[in-house]
């Protein structure tokens, strides 16, 4: 009698760019899903931009589908859709035109990826893949309903932040047709479910981010009892105008913090000229997009990791950052705003500090009780690693996301 063969479960993954320097919630997502005998085919819409490419992400580059809009490949596949499907092929072109119309550049965005798309689903088909999913519920998921009924396979996507909060012509329809979607929050879930009036049969489903244990690094805290640490592209959401103004606050009362923030983004420029106009030069260092075992030496030595994030003016707004996870298993106290999801990992005077978003004072006072009261500082780091063990934990989580989708997806 032969042995019976281990059948592995083929999904597609859509995504904007992979890998993606601030996206390692998804990197690490993709790794435990294959560990958990799903067979993921990955399939990038952009080619990788970023100048750092993490470690675990660097195996993944040669099995990543990569395409462009005008290439000899796209335009066969539109062509060989036209000829042997006409019918849905009219019929998708109708669907996009119909719930994008009133966004003239969501309506250029889908046909944008329309070639694209078709040459995936091409690839899709030739890998018997049984059922796509996408990140992001923007772009990304517009590709996967082309897929899907070019195909007509099921797909799901994941709602994170801003891909729900800002304009976005076709969420409700895409929710309609899926046949499931994720988000990583509860304040996510009672949003989505609100709006589109989803609270029957679990439609949206909330399944937390996490990190592996096995890959944080031994703590050994090295604390420089001055040092404020914080990361995160540098953008209106994340707040540091405010982190800034809380240094200069607390050195105006005749304190002095050193303050390093990681990362990138449009936000440079005006943030350099902020802390010069404060003069914090030597107080506050804009470090740049690092890696991350320079990360994990920061948490280390840091006394507490502040993100004040903020919703910005458009409406844009995190979800629970991932780096915020980090920091409580790394037993780093945490202090940030009460906007989003944040609340369900930073509860305030039990697994970190939360204050209002956008009162630079209030934050100025926050670092200074924390720094003042190391009974709170133990209370915090003990309840905050142990809130993460439990709810944040990936490999936990991505088994949770693996039930969902032979529940859901039907594999």
């Amino acid at each position: 009698m032969k042995p019976k063969i281990k059948q592995h479960k083929k999904i597609a993954y859509i995504l904007s760019q992979f890998p993606e320097t601030h996206e390692t919630f998804i990197l690490r997502e993709i790794i435990e899903l294959e560990k958990n005998d799903i067979d993921l085919t990955l399939f990038s819409l952009k080619k990788c931009r970023d100048k750092i490419i993490h470690p675990q992400a660097q195996k993944f580059l040669l099995r990543t589908h990569y395409s462009s809009l005008f290439t000899t490949k796209t335009l066969f596949s539109v062509l060989y859709y036209i000829w042997n499907y006409p019918i849905r092929f009219i019929e998708l072109c109708i669907h996009l035109i119909k719930y994008n119309y009133v966004s003239f550049e969501y309506l250029i965005k889908s046909f944008a990826i329309l070639p694209i798309s078709l040459h995936y689903a091409r690839l899709i088909h030739s890998r018997g893949v049984q059922h796509i999913h996408a990140h992001w519920a923007t772009i990304p998921t517009t590709s996967a309903i082309i897929i899907s009924k070019i195909l007509g396979i099921p797909f799901s996507f994941t709602a994170h932040a801003w891909d729900i909060f800002l304009k976005n012509p076709m969420l409700k329809e895409k929710v309609r047709l899926a046949e499931f979607v994720v988000t990583c929050t509860g304040y996510n879930k009672e949003y989505l479910d609100s709006l589109l009036h989803y609270h029957h049969d679990e439609k949206i489903i909330k399944n937390y981010h996490g990190i592996d244990f096995d890959t944080v690094p031994k703590v050994h805290k090295n604390t420089q009892e001055n040092l404020i640490f914080s990361i995160g592209r540098l953008c209106e959401q994340k707040g540091f105008p405010y982190l800034i103004e809380a240094i200069a606050i607390l050195k105006k009362w005749g304190h002095s913090f050193i303050c390093k923030i990681v990362g990138e983004g449009p936000g440079r420029k005006a943030l350099t000229e902020q802390i010069a106009e404060l003069g914090l030069q030597a107080e506050v260092e804009l470090c740049g997009i690092k890696p991350h075992s320079f990360i994990f030496d920061l948490f280390n030595q840091a006394r507490m990791f502040v993100l004040p994030c903020v919703i910005s003016r458009n409406g844009d707004r995190d979800g629970i950052p991932n780096v915020m996870i980090e920091a409580l298993a790394m037993y780093t106290p945490v202090i940030s705003t009460n906007v989003s999801g944040i609340p369900e990992i930073i509860k305030d005077g039990d697994t970190g500090i939360t204050v209002e978003p956008r009162n630079s004072e209030k934050l100025a006072k926050a670092i200074l009780y924390l720094y003042e009261h190391p009974e709170l500082y133990r209370i915090i780091t003990d309840n905050g690693r142990k809130l993460v063990e439990k709810e944040f934990d990936v490999k936990k989580n991505v088994k949770e996301l693996v039930t969902i989708f032979f529940e859901k997806a039907h594999l």
